[in-house]
């Protein structure tokens, strides 16, 4: 009763006399005057914040941000920003930031906090209040969003993620999206398109080694292909060592002879891995005729 009379001395010398808690007693009657004070409009926001905070500094269980939430009630958006700013709890100054539509001030607010959730939360009622563009444009601005937003996409909007690396021109990203997407592909044919846009956007990106390693799966990928349908076997997918070794394994040695010199095998490799596969083969006949065939790079013990 006293303090809705405002006779907030009178009552904190109350609530001391009867020991009360410092949270039951004198920060509730503190945070009632506080949310009068707001409510006052003849002083600027500026002094009622000064005001406020000079009066309540650190009290435990003060919340600056039901103080904020009063002000925006009553109409003084810019009193509840100024108030949230001695607000310690990151948690409690975001949603109010957002409910008040300050969302970019949130994200600012939410990213000094380190909390990756609050900044995921931030980011996605981002997304849906703005534009797609005005939307990417405000990541830009915020390196760490930008960075905890692709995680996102990485496994939820794969399409974003691409859009969003076409907007930076990341052409490396860009080949390494397509060859991951290549993965998903049910038929030849579009793994072997989407590697084809990889392909292009390395030379983009002037990688050389991603460009060529590209282009010779592509090339092994239509091998195995007439591989699969010439000895109907699988094939496919397999690495160009377990290729060439499944070739001799299965005695196709002009086959693997042809593996071996389009995609320019090492002697040393191609000469272990062909003794290898003829020993599990236990073919001593094509060993012998191998080994004259040449002199062996690898020695002979």
């Amino acid at each position: 009763r006293l303090v809705l009379r405002r006779l907030y001395p009178l009552a904190i010398r109350i609530c001391e006399y009867l020991r009360l808690s410092e949270i039951q007693g004198v920060s509730r009657i503190l945070a009632h005057w506080a949310c009068y004070k707001v409510q006052q409009k003849d002083k600027s926001d500026e002094e009622v914040a000064h005001a406020i905070n000079q009066k309540l500094g650190d009290t435990p269980g003060i919340s600056y941000s039901e103080i904020a939430a009063r002000a925006y009630d009553c109409g003084r958006t810019e009193l509840a920003i100024k108030l949230l700013e001695y607000e310690p709890r990151s948690g409690e100054q975001v949603p109010l930031l957002l409910k008040m539509k300050r969302s970019k001030l949130a994200l600012s607010k939410a990213i000094e906090s380190g909390d990756t959730d609050l900044v995921y939360t931030v980011v996605l009622h981002l997304k849906n209040e703005l534009n797609r563009g005005t939307f990417f444009m405000t990541l830009q601005n915020q390196p760490v969003a930008l960075s905890l937003y692709r995680q996102f996409c990485k496994h939820q909007e794969r399409e974003t993620l691409k859009d969003l690396y076409n907007q930076d021109d990341n052409h490396q990203e860009l080949g390494n999206f397509h060859v991951h997407s290549s993965y998903s592909e049910k038929r030849i044919e579009g793994r072997v398109g989407a590697l084809q846009n990889a392909l292009d956007e390395y030379y983009k990106a002037k990688n050389e080694f991603a460009a060529k390693a590209t282009e010779d799966q592509i090339k092994l990928l239509r091998l195995q292909r007439h591989l699969q349908e010439d000895f109907d076997k699988p094939y496919l997918d397999l690495s160009l060592h377990d290729t060439v070794s499944n070739l001799i394994l299965d005695g196709h040695h002009k086959r693997a002879e042809q593996l071996y010199r389009e995609f320019r095998i090492p002697d040393k490799r191609y000469w272990w891995l062909k003794i290898s596969a003829l020993a599990t083969r236990g073919d001593w006949e094509e060993m012998e005729k191998f080994s004259k065939s040449k002199k062996s790079p690898i020695g002979y013990l």
